[in-house]
């Protein structure tokens, strides 16, 4: 074993590696992504001086558009990264309108080490910033990108590293995995791996219109682009059992096709599939989904690998569906997630055998969503992305099988949406996804706003999941995240004065703000601060005194009445499907009133107190739609028929005219309208391309909306070392 000298920067408790280009605390690896290190250690490097934001965008992005809050951003990671110095302040001072100081003092040192591999490093095979990259521009100048709200999809809350799970007591499956980045551009839109595991292909979202497809070998920073930019988008990925070809469903039809693996002619093979294929061991026949309307059914189909011989194999009724269906490897067996995923408990995971085609239940619980399967290399257990909880993040669970008890084996606060396992079930991709969000201010519009008006209060990678509420005083409360903890917190209307209300909540899932009451006294929201189901709660303003409103099934969504005498909520029955409500209860507590009695959840007061707006669903059709009843109860009064998206909730105009409510588009990009009460046609309010709506609100005297905007920035990672 060779020895060698390494350079070493050391500050507070941290040490960064400048030979293996870490930074480590306490002997322990600090998951960064690589542009953030370079920031950090541009600023280490130059300790105690002024580096101005030009200089570091020049250093870490040479030759390279991108956005000033991209920088911001970075800073942002690496100050929550980095947390407090031991004299009480930040590692990385700002200084205004010049640019950012390392204030910490810095020990420069050399030390004869051991030349071995370190026990946790970074690996980055499709990186941002390699020649790898998938997204390049021309005359090779790479351009990433801009993400409004000013994100950068690579960098923020993606952490190649490993997730650690030990356990002395048993030798349980799963304990430590390895978990490897193989992209940071956050802009993936599907990713599956080869049969042999020596291959990752996936598809990339050039821009919200143009896709393209792509294919890396695993170990080495070697891609190669199989399919140009086109004016579709490439979705749910899977290699044949023999390695030659993928299967892949755009967006623009629904339509399946399939590509030789290195690249050529796409061939067409059946229309409307829907969630992907699933192919035989032999690779002689794959499974799919299709909803078939008419019938209201969801249907598993079973055809060759051609496309011919389509048949029909199990169905299941509305509501319930079932979810991408996985083949088992010894090819006996068909597994796929069945239920549906309107509030509360419904999901599991159902078996059949193949041939007899008698779907049943296999998994002992229910889950809030329930995402792909994989089967295990001895068709003894399936590996599931999943979430348990209705605010907890997708991870991915093992699932015994035939026992059915299931266990995570990952636990990120990102969440894993798609996985594919190599054939000897050694090797796992998924894509993890973050949400990358601030709070923006739009002026009060007469018509469409101009998006040059828009202006953003906060900055960072995240911390603002959706929902926010005006104080009569022009402060703004907030749904945020401190570090790992979903809480509430207030801020200043420019951003500033920023506090968390709830304290200390680590280790709770589920915190919802509802709204401020009109008399600025109370925050009305919803949490399971008493253990496992959702009630209703409310605290001063301050953050003091939280009570218990209601002690119903399963309730969220708090809106409050003019007055503050009354909340409007809804409630989620245990019965007859998990049906949502809309119930109501006194300010002080007491005896809660039933509202409605069809699918309805979400509520919003109107100003005069007379009516409640929320989101309807027909339960023949199950299509969102927007409602308005009156608060004393019976039925609607009004039903408008365009479906909303998006955030799936509804706000008044502050003159009480019309409701506001956000619609995602097929690409990406998202808008606000105005639907008047009166029935006229909807108007377009605001236009946020590139971005979503998380969430928004007006303030008390109509001057602004403030909205929650950004998007889920999507990443491949790797998993592997199933120990």
């Amino acid at each position: 074993m060779s020895r060698q000298t390494k350079r070493f920067y050391e500050f507070g408790s941290f040490r960064i590696d400048l030979t293996e280009r870490m930074l480590m605390c306490e002997g322990e690896l600090v998951p960064l992504t690589q542009k953030a290190f370079e920031v950090l250690l541009a600023l280490v490097e130059r300790r105690g001086a002024i580096v101005s934001k030009e200089e570091l965008m020049e250093k870490v992005w040479p030759d390279t558009f991108v956005e000033e809050s991209n920088l911001a951003q970075n800073i942002y990671t690496l100050r929550k990264a980095l947390g407090q110095a031991p004299n009480g302040e930040g590692y990385i001072a700002t200084v205004p309108r010049r640019g950012y100081r390392f204030a910490a003092t810095i020990n420069d040192t050399l030390e004869e080490v051991s030349e071995v591999e370190p026990a946790v490093k970074t690996e980055s095979v499709a990186a941002a910033d390699g020649s790898a990259n998938p997204v390049a521009g021309r005359n090779g100048r790479r351009k990433v990108m801009a993400i409004g709200a000013g994100a950068l999809l690579a960098a923020i809350f993606v952490t190649a590293g490993w997730l650690v799970f030990r356990s002395t007591r048993s030798p349980e499956p799963f304990r430590q995995i390895s978990v490897t980045n193989l992209t940071n551009t956050g802009n993936i839109s599907s990713v599956a791996i080869s049969p042999d595991g020596k291959y990752a292909a996936y598809g990339v979202m050039e821009s919200p219109l143009r896709g393209s497809l792509w294919i890396t070998q695993l170990g080495a920073s070697t891609s190669q682009q199989i399919i140009p930019p086109a004016e579709l988008q490439y979705y749910l990925l899977t290699f044949t059992p023999d390695g030659r070809y993928i299967y892949y469903i755009t967006t623009a039809d629904r339509t399946l096709y399939r590509v030789p693996t290195l690249g050529g002619p796409s061939k067409k093979l059946i229309e409307k599939v829907e969630r992907g294929v699933s192919f035989s061991p032999d690779g002689s026949q794959f499974v799919f989904r299709r909803h078939v309307t008419d019938r209201r059914q969801a249907v598993l189909f079973v055809a060759n690998a051609d496309g011919s011989g389509e048949k029909e194999v199990a169905s299941i009724d509305y509501p319930e569906s079932f979810e991408y269906p996985a083949w088992s490897p010894d090819g006996q067996w068909i597994a796929c997630a069945a239920g549906h995923s309107r509030g509360g408990k419904h999901m599991y995971v159902v078996a059949m055998r193949v041939g007899e085609w008698r779907w049943k239940p296999i998994s002992t619980q229910k889950w809030r969503w329930i995402g792909q399967v994989e089967w295990l290399a001895d068709s003894g257990g399936i590996l599931m992305v999943a979430s348990d909880e209705h605010s907890a993040s997708r991870q991915v669970w093992h699932l015994s099988y035939p026992g059915g008890a299931a266990r995570r084996i990952t636990n990120d606060s990102a969440s894993y949406v798609r996985m594919n396992m190599s054939s000897d079930k050694r090797s796992l991709v998924a894509l993890r996804q973050s949400q990358v969000a601030n709070v923006w201010l739009i002026p009060a519009p007469n018509s469409t706003v101009d998006a040059s008006r828009f202006r953003q209060i906060t900055s960072g990678a995240g911390g603002y999941p959706g929902r926010l509420s005006w104080t009569p005083d022009g402060r703004i409360v907030y749904e945020s995240e401190v570090g790992e903890a979903a809480t509430i917190s207030i801020m200043d209307a420019d951003g500033s004065n920023q506090k968390n209300l709830l304290g200390d909540l680590t280790g709770r899932v589920t915190v919802g703000l509802g709204t401020v009451t009109s008399d600025g006294r109370y925050i009305v929201y919803y949490s399971d601060l008493n253990g496992g189901v959702r009630h209703i709660w409310r605290m001063d303003i301050n953050g003091g005194n939280p009570i218990q409103l209601t002690n119903g099934t399963g309730e969220d969504h708090p809106s409050c009445f003019p007055d503050g005498r009354w909340v409007v909520y809804t409630r989620l029955e245990t019965k007859g499907g998990g049906l949502p409500t809309l119930w109501k209860v006194p300010i002080d507590g007491g005896s809660p009133t039933q509202l409605t009695s069809e699918f309805t959840m979400r509520p919003s007061v109107s100003p005069d107190g007379k009516l409640v707006a929320c989101i309807y669903a027909s339960t023949e059709v199950w299509e969102w739609k927007l409602a308005v009843y009156p608060f004393e109860g019976g039925p609607p009064v009004k039903i408008f028929p365009q479906p909303p998206g998006g955030t799936l909730y509804v706000a008044w105009t502050p003159d009480g005219r019309g409701l506001v409510y956000a619609v995602d588009s097929d690409n990406d990009a998202s808008a606000l309208w105005v639907q008047p009460l009166d029935g006229g046609s909807p108007r377009q309010l605001a236009r946020f391309e590139n971005d979503r709506i998380f969430g928004f609100d007006w303030s008390r005297d109509g001057q602004y909306l403030a909205c929650v905007r950004g998007l889920w920035a999507t990443n491949v990672v790797l998993i592997r070392d199933f120990k």
